[in-house]
């Protein structure tokens, strides 16, 4: 029962912060990214090449936070693997993010919706967007992060290798 209880103590602690640093973010910041999010242009990959990549940065009006946008288009039939058990042999998607230290984090990643597939997979099709808000203290203009993803894509005849799709970015 102490052990429950916690446990829920954690989650709402963990909650609290989450909702904390979304109120950070202010509304109107929130839809500046909205709109970076639908203006973000990725190529429609070909079928030798199932996942198409593209990353860009959205500053606040004061330039004091950043978001980092990872967008990604999947060719239609093929998939990626959202959450993959310990027990199964498949490669689940990774945020590749390398900044600075000063570069502060105000939120996780956010995901997309995932689709159920077989075995407690889930997986993501179509296009898929990944957002993370920052705050910029101390970053020297100029200064380049890396941000991407790392995946495995299938269709339902193949897998094809591991893949790591990063962009260079200019804080």
């Amino acid at each position: 029962m102490i052990i429950l209880n916690r446990q829920i103590l954690i989650l709402f602690l963990l909650a609290g912060f989450q909702v904390y640093s979304q109120k950070q973010i202010s509304e109107k910041f929130s839809k500046t990214v909205d709109k970076a999010v639908k203006a973000l242009n990725v190529k429609s990959p070909p079928v030798s090449d199932p996942v198409s990549v593209n990353t860009t940065l959205v500053y606040n009006d004061d330039k004091t936070q950043v978001a980092v946008i990872v967008k990604a288009k999947i060719l239609q039939g093929w998939h990626i693997y959202a959450y993959v058990p310990k027990t199964e042999p498949y490669i689940q998607y990774k945020m590749i993010l390398d900044a600075p230290k000063t570069l502060i984090p105000l939120t996780e990643w956010s995901k997309p919706g995932s689709y159920p597939y077989e075995d407690n997979i889930f997986v993501y099709k179509g296009e898929v967007i990944f957002t993370r808000y920052f705050s910029v203290k101390g970053v020297t203009a100029g200064t380049k992060i890396s941000a991407g993803l790392a995946y495995q894509t299938c269709d339902i005849k193949q897998c094809l290798p591991p893949n790591t799709k990063v962009k260079e970015l200019k804080l």
